[in-house]
């Protein structure tokens, strides 16, 4: 009977130690999966918290994402931090950089404060000390951008300043405008709503600009203001519907302006009507093209072309046509 009862406590024990090291460690597991876990992905520390199998809020730091289309990277985002839920809604940035490419090149870099990310359009929207730079050197700041995946068109509704390359005969172009639109595929950036702007020149002076708009490209110096365009030059004032400033490509130096469409020029003593209108900065000369007109202490002249020289001392007409006004004896 002693022997018998042995035999019970033994198996008692062995019942006891099977339940304590396989039967509650598996309970602990099961519980552990319904609570707090760490993983770690792309090398950044995650914290899931999951409730009824669903995630919560995530937190990462150090953050760096890239999103493709067709096979090509779209853009390239870095953030200090990011904070949101995977597959849901938008993600919340802090110190946020984006690169924006086009056919594999980097051609435009946004940086700001915070920015969001939402997680199925993949469109991005950053504000705080927004500065945006082409990879040619224009930087443009504004308070905000937003960024379409589906168009690849970088949008700013609000004013915009804009700081252009420097180039040999000074200091690049400063502008202000009310909104900007950016192609990341045509690599354009178009300024909209009034704006101003100044371009320093050789010898002292500028140009003065007033327009409608204006627009850049980020493969070269090519700038375009178009609308009303008013332009204020070594003391003369210059209107036209459109006017563009060339860069010579070896000399990396504004060339020449060409005003299109038009061109309506004045100064202390004349006046000047003609199609088109080429200030070549280089050679020191005005050109008038295009039933240009003349006129002078009411003396007009006309002809094919009209060219001043030596800054508007000297004048060259093709194919002349003067209309003097007689004076009494």
């Amino acid at each position: 009977m002693a022997k018998f009862k042995n035999y019970i406590f033994i198996a008692l024990l062995v019942f006891l130690f099977v339940e304590v090291l396989i039967i509650f460690p598996a309970h602990l597991e099961r519980q552990e999966e319904t609570t707090t876990t760490k993983k770690k992905q792309n090398g950044v520390a995650e914290s899931i918290e999951e409730t009824g199998g669903k995630a919560a809020e995530q937190k990462m730091g150090g953050v760096h994402l890239v999103e493709s289309q067709s096979g090509q990277r779209d853009w390239e985002l870095f953030a200090k931090s990011a904070e949101g839920s995977e597959g849901l809604g938008a993600w919340k940035l802090t110190k946020v950089r984006v690169l924006f490419y086009n056919r594999e090149k980097v051609e435009f870099t946004v940086t700001g404060d915070k920015g969001t990310i939402d997680s199925k359009s993949k469109d991005i929207e950053i504000t705080g000390n927004v500065i945006t730079k082409s990879e040619n050197g224009y930087t443009f700041r504004t308070p905000s951008i937003s960024y379409s995946s589906k168009t690849r068109l970088i949008l700013s509704p609000e004013q915009v300043l804009m700081q252009g390359p420097s180039d040999k005969s000074g200091a690049g172009i400063y502008l202000k405008g009310s909104k900007m639109t950016v192609s990341v595929d045509q690599s354009k950036m178009k300024i909209e709503g009034t704006v101003t702007a100044k371009k320093p020149a050789e010898n002292g002076k500028s140009f003065d600009v007033q327009a409608d708009g204006a627009e850049f490209s980020g493969k070269s110096r090519e700038a375009k203001f178009f609308g009303r365009v008013r332009m204020a030059y070594d003391g003369m004032k210059i209107e036209g519907p459109e006017a563009a400033f060339i860069y010579s490509k070896s000399a990396d130096v504004l060339q020449a302006v060409n005003v299109l469409g038009g061109v309506k020029v004045s100064d202390v003593d004349k006046f000047a009507t003609s199609e088109s209108m080429s200030l070549d900065l280089i050679a020191d000369k005005y050109i008038f093209k295009g039933r240009p007109k003349v006129i002078q202490n009411n003396d007009e002249l006309s002809g094919e072309e009209i060219i001043f020289l030596d800054g508007g001392k000297k004048v060259k007409v093709e194919r002349v046509r003067a209309k003097v006004e007689k004076k009494d004896e």
